[in-house]
């Protein structure tokens, strides 16, 4: 959940060829969003399927010719920093990911994202796992931010209400840390502006990252942030 956080340790060689790579699979992945939509709300005569199946088997089979074994990890980007862009909420060639595009001020962050009817549970409704995804995603962008990116130890989950099919808001703030544990707050707000669910979580940093980030301080405010 580096969201590009952190700088890259490793150098770009050419930046624009790097940045037009990027460009280009984030359209990629959004072409085949708008196909998952497509998919699920066409109405195409029964008769027309197979032709549209063995052209998109067609497509698939072309896009594995060149594909990589597992999974996207963490790549340096054409800005020289760490994103992790197979990401499932906020990974640019990521087709399932919404994707969210997330802001932050510090100890706080706010997030913004279409949920359409490829995210639907209780009919018209998005379901309630990828709420708590959304929430845990911002509400983890928070200790990232702040340099202390840590993983989810636990996310308490309130549904207030049913959250509509659309337009959607989040925000996260930091409430307390412990060490190397950060606990913070969020909610999430439907298309009409209501807040439809909360959350609490709690972030700790790996063992294995510890020695690359310093000794941490009892104020967030303390951390040294990233530079950029």
């Amino acid at each position: 959940m580096t969201a590009g956080t952190f700088e890259s340790p490793f150098p770009v060689e050419d930046p624009q060829a790097l940045a037009a790579q990027e460009a280009a699979y984030a359209d990629l992945a959004g072409s085949v969003r708008r196909l998952v939509d497509a998919t699920l709300r066409t109405r195409v005569a029964t008769a027309d399927v197979p032709d549209l199946v063995a052209r998109v088997d067609a497509l698939t089979a072309d896009l594995r010719r060149k594909a990589q074994d597992g999974p996207l990890g963490l790549e340096t980007c054409s800005d020289g920093r760490l994103r992790d862009h197979g990401n499932a909420m906020v990974g640019s060639r990521n087709p399932l990911a919404p994707p969210m595009v997330i802001e932050s001020d510090g100890q706080s962050a706010t997030a913004t994202c279409t949920l359409g009817p490829a995210y639907e549970g209780p009919p018209h409704h998005v379901h309630g796992g990828i709420i708590a995804a959304v929430l845990d995603q911002v509400l983890g962008h928070v200790p990232s931010a702040l340099g202390r990116p840590g993983m989810t130890a636990y996310l308490n989950t309130t549904y207030e209400r049913p959250t509509p099919l659309g337009r959607v808001s989040a925000r996260a703030w930091l409430t307390g840390q412990d060490g190397w544990k950060m606990t913070v707050t969020g909610e999430l707000l439907g298309p009409d502006g209501q807040v439809t669910a909360r959350a609490q979580g709690l972030f700790v940093v790996p063992r294995w990252a510890r020695e690359h980030l310093g000794t941490p301080t009892g104020d967030a405010g303390e951390f040294d942030r990233p530079q950029g």
